[in-house]
């Protein structure tokens, strides 16, 4: 592997990481009651929006 490989190996698992940890925060939330689901809907879809990808259902 050249140095290139491994960059986006590195940057792909904190992409990644980063994900889990959005992931277990907005569940928490919810759970909570901090924020609904219709919340974490608008959140997830302006996120969507942004990077171009299709929102997940809360």
């Amino acid at each position: 592997m050249n140095m290139d490989s491994n960059d986006t190996l590195s940057e792909r698992a904190e992409l990644h990481f980063l994900a889990a940890l959005v992931d277990e925060l907005m569940r928490k939330l919810l759970i909570a009651g901090v924020l609904s689901q219709a919340q974490l809907n608008e959140i997830e879809q302006a996120v969507s929006q942004r990077v171009g990808h299709v929102p997940r259902a809360w």
